[in-house]
C-alpha cells in the first residue's frame, strides 16, 4: 500500500527521473529493512537498535540533484550531436562549382563569365547556340583556396549580363538575377520613343534562369504581350529616373506598378522621387500656393455673355460630310446655369471658391501642370473622385467634397452612367490651353506619355465650367478613328468655336467623340480664371 502510490508517481515522470527516483527508493527501502533499523521488526516483533538512521530530507535533495544533473548531461549531449550534423559541411563526390544547360528556341549565344571558375576538360558551352537545341557545361573551381562567395555574369546575346553568385560559407547567399533569388526571367526588347509617343515595339525576348545548388537552368524564349509590357515600361521607368522631371518619373512610376514591373525598380524610383521632392521639384512653375492664391479670385473673372459662337466650314466642297449635320447616334449638348439648378443660385461661385481655396489648404503639389493647363488632384496623381473627395475631406474641405458629390450625382443620373474618374483643371488666365483631344474612352486609344488613368468604356463625358468664359474648339475629324469621309485629300474639315459661360455643362456622348475632337485654346485677349470639372462617364453593366 505504501508502495503504490510512488511508483505512479514515478510512471508520470521523465525516464532518467525514473531511473534515479527508482534508484533512492531502492536505497531506502534497504535503510527501512536494513538490520538496526528503528523500524526494522525481527520476526518476534521486538525492535533493533542500529547507528543507522535514513533522514528524509537528505533523500529529496540527492534525488533532485541527480536528476538535475542527469538533465543537463542529456541536453549537453543532444546539443553536441545537434551541432556536429549543422557545423560538419557537405562532402561532394565530385569537384564541379556548376553545372549550367541552355535550351533556346532562337540563335543565341551563352557565357559564363566568373572569377576562380573555369570549364571542366577546357571546353564550356559552344560558341554558338542554334535554336531548338540544348547544350550543358560543367565548370570547376580554378582557385585555392575557396572564397567565401563566387560572384559572376551569365552573359547572353542581345542580353544585359545577367549577375549570379556561388556561396561557399554559410554567411553569404547563392542567387541569379539579384540577391534573394533563385529564379528570374529577363526580359529584352527594341528601343521604344515613348516621349515622343512612338510605336510600341510588337516583340521581345525572355530568358528564364533557375539555381538549384550548382545546377543552373537558362531557357529562351519568346516574351508574353504581358512581359513585353513589362519590358517596354521599364525601359521608360529607367530613362525617367535620369532626369529632374519630377511629373514625368511619378508617372512612370505609377505606370510600372500597373504593368507588373518587379519590386527593385519601382523602390529605385520612388527612392528618386523622394529626392526631387526635397528639391522642391513636385511644385511646378505657376502652381505654388502664392500664385494660386493670387490668380484664382473669383473678382477677377471675366464674361463673354452674349457673345457668338463662330463656324469655320470646309470650304473645299459645300458638300463636304464634315458640313452635315451629326448622326442620329451622335449627342452634343450645352446646358446653361447647369451648375445653379443643382447647386442654387450662385452655385457657380461657390463652387469656384470652394475648389480653388481647397488647393490652398491641401499639400502643396497638389496642382501640377499637365501640357498648357494645371490639373487639382490628389497628390498622388490619382483623378478617381474618391480619391479627391478624401483628400479633401482629410484637410477639412468637407464642402467641398459635398460639391463634387453632388454634381457627380446628378450626372450619373441624368446621362446613364457612373463617374469612372473627374478632372479638375485651373486655368488662371487666357495664356494657358487644353489641346485639341479625344476623350479616352478605352485602352485602344493612345495616351500622352505621362498620362496614368486606367480606362474602362465610357458612355460620355459631361464638363461643368465656373468662372470666365472661355472658347471651346470643336474638330469635326476624318482621320483612322471617325466614321466621317473626308471629301477630298485636301479636305480641310469643319470647326466650331462655341463659348462656356460660367455654370455651363457640355456633354458628348461617345459616338460624337470618336469622330470629334475638342479643347481650349489660348485667348487672344485678356481673360480670368476658369474651372472646368469634367466627369468620365463609365457604362452601367
Amino acid at each position: 500500500l505504501w508502495l503504490k502510490p510512488r511508483l505512479r508517481l514515478c510512471l508520470a515522470r521523465p525516464l532518467g527521473t525514473v531511473r534515479l527516483r527508482g534508484e533512492a527508493m531502492n536505497r531506502s527501502y534497504a535503510a527501512f529493512f536494513a538490520p538496526g533499523s528503528p523500524t526494522a521488526r525481527s520476526p518476534t516483533g521486538t525492535s533493533r537498535s542500529s547507528s543507522l538512521t535514513v533522514d528524509p530530507r537528505a533523500t529529496k535533495r540527492d534525488v533532485a540533484s541527480r536528476g538535475t544533473l542527469a538533465s543537463r548531461e542529456g541536453t549537453s549531449r543532444a546539443h553536441s550531436v545537434a551541432a556536429l550534423v549543422l557545423q560538419t559541411a557537405p562532402t561532394f563526390a565530385s569537384n564541379v562549382a556548376l553545372r549550367v544547360s541552355v535550351s533556346s528556341i532562337f540563335n543565341t549565344s551563352v557565357r559564363i563569365e566568373a572569377k576562380g571558375l573555369a570549364p571542366e576538360g577546357g571546353a564550356g558551352l559552344p560558341e554558338a547556340i542554334a535554336a531548338g537545341t540544348a547544350v550543358s557545361a560543367a565548370y570547376v573551381h580554378s582557385s585555392s583556396p575557396l572564397p567565401l562567395q563566387t560572384k559572376g555574369n551569365i552573359e547572353i546575346e542581345n542580353f544585359e549580363p545577367i549577375p549570379f553568385a556561388l556561396a561557399h560559407v554559410r554567411q553569404q547567399q547563392t542567387f541569379v538575377g539579384s540577391p534573394g533569388r533563385r529564379r528570374c526571367t529577363v526580359l529584352k526588347a527594341d528601343k521604344w520613343d515613348w516621349r515622343g509617343g512612338g510605336e510600341k515595339p510588337t516583340e521581345g525576348l525572355a530568358a528564364d534562369l533557375e539555381l538549384v545548388g550548382v545546377q543552373l537552368r537558362v531557357h529562351l524564349r519568346e516574351a508574353t504581350a504581358a512581359e513585353l509590357r513589362r519590358c517596354l515600361q521599364l525601359q521608360a521607368l529607367r530613362e525617367a529616373e535620369q532626369d529632374q522631371d519630377y511629373d514625368t518619373l511619378h508617372a512612370q512610376v505609377t505606370k510600372a506598378k500597373t504593368a507588373g514591373v518587379e519590386l527593385e525598380h519601382i523602390e529605385r524610383g520612388e527612392e528618386r522621387l523622394k529626392v526631387l521632392r526635397l528639391q522642391g521639384l513636385h511644385v511646378n512653375v505657376g502652381c505654388s500656393k502664392e500664385v494660386l492664391r493670387e490668380m484664382m479670385q473669383w473678382s477677377r473673372v471675366t464674361n463673354r455673355n452674349g457673345a457668338t459662337t463662330l463656324q469655320e466650314a470646309c470650304r473645299v466642297d459645300a458638300d463636304c460630310p464634315c458640313n452635315r449635320p451629326g448622326s442620329p447616334c451622335e449627342v452634343l449638348e450645352v446646358v446653361p446655369s447647369a451648375v445653379q439648378e443643382i447647386l442654387g443660385s450662385g452655385g457657380d461661385q461657390l463652387l469656384f471658391e470652394e475648389l480653388s481655396g481647397a488647393a490652398l489648404d491641401v499639400q502643396e503639389g497638389s496642382v501640377w501642370k499637365s501640357g498648357g493647363k494645371y490639373i487639382f488632384s490628389a497628390f498622388n496623381r490619382n483623378q478617381s473622385l474618391v480619391a479627391l473627395t478624401r483628400m479633401l475631406d482629410n484637410h477639412g474641405r468637407r464642402k467641398c467634397a459635398k460639391l463634387l458629390l453632388e454634381l457627380a450625382d446628378v450626372s450619373e443620373k441624368k446621362y446613364a452612367g457612373y463617374v469612372t474618374a473627374v478632372q479638375v483643371n485651373f486655368h488662371p488666365n487666357g495664356d494657358t490651353y487644353h489641346d485639341q483631344h479625344r476623350d479616352i474612352y478605352s485602352g485602344k486609344q493612345r495616351a500622352g506619355p505621362n498620362c496614368t488613368c486606367s480606362f474602362r468604356e465610357c458612355v460620355g463625358t459631361v464638363c461643368y465650367s465656373v468662372g470666365s468664359s472661355r472658347l471651346c474648339l470643336l474638330e469635326t475629324m476624318v482621320d483612322d478613328l471617325s466614321s466621317i469621309k473626308p471629301c477630298c485629300e485636301s479636305c480641310q474639315g469643319c470647326r466650331e468655336r462655341r463659348w462656356l459661360h460660367s455654370g455651363e455643362a457640355m456633354y458628348f456622348n461617345a459616338p460624337w467623340n470618336q469622330n470629334h475632337m475638342h479643347g481650349i485654346p489660348p485667348m487672344p485677349e485678356d481673360s480670368g480664371p476658369r474651372i472646368s470639372v469634367a466627369f468620365l462617364l463609365g457604362a452601367k453593366s
